[in-house]
């Protein structure tokens, strides 16, 4: 009767430790379906800025994205205080570009915007422009532009440091094969 008794205990205690593991397991999975379910966010935020947003005459314009001269590209930085210090963080980049004929800082912001919102909906060949920092696949990218000196700084920013570097590092990538020669001496 010990023999059978260790037996029951010993698949007893296999049958819980399975049950841990299943549980384990289902709660793992749970949390990676609710980290997914967190990324249609910069999906259904595209697609409330495509509808509210961009029309016809906007479509007309993606093609300007190609064509921004750039001026200078720096990171953007906050100010984050940990414990009694202070630090600065990359939180995107500034790009100073010389702001296309006939288009104001407020129309650049709306046409960058929903350029942004269609290569992430997929409506926009996302390889069109190498290195595009207006975008970034499966995140929203917030985009600011304002008029400074007679051209525009557009500022472009992510929820996370990853994100920001990323957006920085493509920013710079675009600015090699869009920027403008300013030195007077240069040909």
């Amino acid at each position: 009767m010990s023999v059978r008794t260790n037996l029951a205990a010993n698949e007893l205690k296999e049958s819980v430790m399975q049950r841990y593991l299943r549980a384990t397991l289902a709660t793992g999975a749970l949390s990676l379906a609710s980290a997914c379910a967190s990324q249609p966010g910069a999906t259904a935020q595209a697609a409330g800025v495509e509808r509210m947003q961009c029309d016809a005459s906007s479509t007309a314009q993606d093609n300007l994205v190609r064509s921004i001269a750039v001026l200078r590209v720096e990171p953007a930085y906050s100010h984050v205080r940990t414990n009694n210090t202070s630090e600065e963080r990359v939180n995107g980049a500034r790009l100073l570009v010389r702001p296309p004929k006939g288009v104001t800082a407020d129309q650049l912001t709306r046409i960058l915007q929903c350029h942004s919102a269609r290569v992430l909906l997929g409506q926009l060949n996302s390889n069109a422009v190498p290195n595009d920092p207006y975008w970034l696949p499966d995140r929203w990218v917030n985009i600011d532009v304002r008029s400074e000196n007679g051209n525009f700084v557009v500022t472009v920013s992510a929820d996370t440091v990853r994100d920001n570097l990323q957006v920085y590092g493509r920013a710079n990538h675009y600015a090699d094969e869009h920027m403008l020669a300013t030195d007077p001496g240069l040909p």
